[in-house]
């Protein structure tokens, strides 16, 4: 009987494994080839958890069947170690080396459309932490020239150069888009352009660091577009069997179709790396978790602020779905990551703050 039970929960075991090892196949799957995988890599933590609970339970029987999960966790290492943290890793700054400090914030407009306005709270936490350079996603820009809200925030912060790019979509009051603000002189500013229609959008700007070049890339990837419905549905499930099914179709849809879209605008992305001769940083918001096929196609040859110095799970994202991290700070590997922090202020995404030494 007892061997009987062992065999139902190797059964069991053998398929968390499978699992397990196709939420590493959704990194490399193109989501345009086959979307589905994508909801693997999405369940990669709890598949995570699932495979350590299958080792411990062999291991207390001292069964060589916990060589099987111990493997599979022992593949993926690079994952896990992409999404949790166990400890911080600040470093300290030598004496001879110059700091940068970066920060990037999905803003979400601010709270415009919540009847809120949270630029005067946002430009008090840049000021006190003062970064060199400052991405913004979801960026509304409000007021008059001279008197708009960049023109606030970079004249309140104090930062040299400011690259915005508006994009056009139909927003009732002033002018969405996307900002980089630094103190290092902005050149070569410019757009990626995605190949198909989107309310998301990618900006470039060069910089001289140390008397080199690098190209600063802020980004904003295709988003879910849950409405209020959609984070209902997923809250609180209807009794309805057809009103279930009808929404869950919806939000399956929903899924299908920012995953594919943003797969091209990763695409889109990509080439223009293919063709810089100089280093680069990739930093915003790119809707996507570590273990997605977006990541690891984006932080290539590059180091993740988390990752250097971070810890625990990192979560960026603390609106109601996903709760993932999903904002990012990749930097050239010629840079050593010191510290790496994240913020609550009043967006859905928190604010991120790492300082790399040059």
């Amino acid at each position: 009987m007892i061997k009987f039970l062992k065999k139902i929960v190797f059964s069991f075991n053998v398929i968390a494994i499978i699992l397990l090892i196709g939420s590493y196949a959704s990194t490399m799957v193109n989501p345009n080839v086959f979307w589905p995988i994508v909801f693997l890599g999405l369940a990669f933590p709890v598949l995570v958890i699932i495979n350590a609970f299958f080792l411990l339970f062999w291991l207390l029987q001292f069964n060589r069947r916990a060589l099987y999960s111990l493997i599979a966790l022992c593949i993926g290492y690079t994952f896990i170690e992409q999404t949790i943290r166990f400890s911080s890793h600040t470093k300290t700054l030598n004496p001879e080396e110059k700091s940068l400090k970066i920060i990037s914030y999905n803003a979400g407009l601010f709270g415009y459309y919540q009847s809120q306005w949270h630029v005067p709270s946002a430009v008090e936490k840049i000021n006190a932490l003062q970064p060199d350079v400052l991405c913004i996603q979801e960026f509304l820009n409000l007021g008059k020239q001279g008197f708009t809200t960049l023109d606030s925030i970079q004249k309140s912060c104090h930062f040299k150069y400011a690259y915005f790019e508006n994009l056009n979509d139909s927003r009732k009051k002033g002018n969405y888009g996307i900002v980089i603000f630094s103190n290092y002189e902005l050149h070569n500013k410019g757009i990626v352009k995605f190949n198909h229609p989107t309310g998301n959008m990618c900006i470039y700007a060069d910089v001289m660091i140390n008397n080199k070049p690098y190209r600063i890339y802020n980004l904003h990837l295709q988003s879910f577009r849950f409405k209020k419905k959609d984070f209902q549905f997923v809250e609180k499930l209807p009794e309805d069997n057809q009103e279930k099914l009808a929404q869950s179709k919806n939000v399956i849809s929903r899924m299908k179709n920012a995953y594919t879209k943003r797969a091209n605008q990763v695409t889109d992305i990509r080439m223009q790396f293919n063709t810089l001769e100089i280093p680069y940083f990739v930093i915003g918001d790119f809707n996507d978790p570590p273990v997605s096929y977006s990541y690891q196609i984006l932080s290539k040859n590059l180091k993740d602020a988390f990752v250097e110095n971070g810890a625990g799970l990192g979560k960026t994202y603390i609106g109601a779905m996903p709760n993932f991290r999903i904002d990012y700070i990749l930097y050239p590997k010629t840079f050593k990551g010191i510290s790496y922090k994240s913020y609550e202020l009043q967006s859905d995404h928190k604010l991120l703050e790492t300082v790399i030494a040059f």
